[in-house]
């Protein structure tokens, strides 16, 4: 997983950040033959799209009003959880690794089951 260095910095950075983190969620979804694994990769995709719009949304708004810099930290929150909840996908796809649900033991099942709750 990215440490906080590693992230995008600027609006152009984070844009292009979540738009691969969206495609690459998008693809997995697609690729993934297991439905709570599915279910879960839409849900994130659907998160990145809302900070996406959300994010784009602020942008707009003027940095000269200081009671934005709140909305502003709290922004750049809403991202890091989006990109942390993309990177927990990249791991569950790469764990995946062409296997079926009944491959897995239970705890893992488990979990699998508590991300799309």
């Amino acid at each position: 997983m990215a440490d906080e260095s590693q992230r995008p910095k600027g609006q152009d950075g984070v844009l292009s950040s979540l738009n691969m983190a969206i495609d690459g969620l998008n693809l997995a979804k697609e690729l993934s033959s297991v439905t709570p694994v599915t279910a879960v990769f839409g849900s994130v995709g659907v998160l990145l799209v809302m900070i996406r719009v959300s994010f784009l949304l602020f942008c707009g708004r003027s940095p000269r009003f200081t009671h934005y810099q709140d909305t502003m930290a709290n922004e750049q929150d809403y991202v890091e959880l989006g990109l942390s909840c993309a990177d927990i996908c990249k791991a569950l796809d790469r764990g995946m690794n062409g296997k079926r649900l009944g491959d897995f033991n239970k705890s893992v099942c488990d979990a699998i089951n508590q991300l799309t709750t």
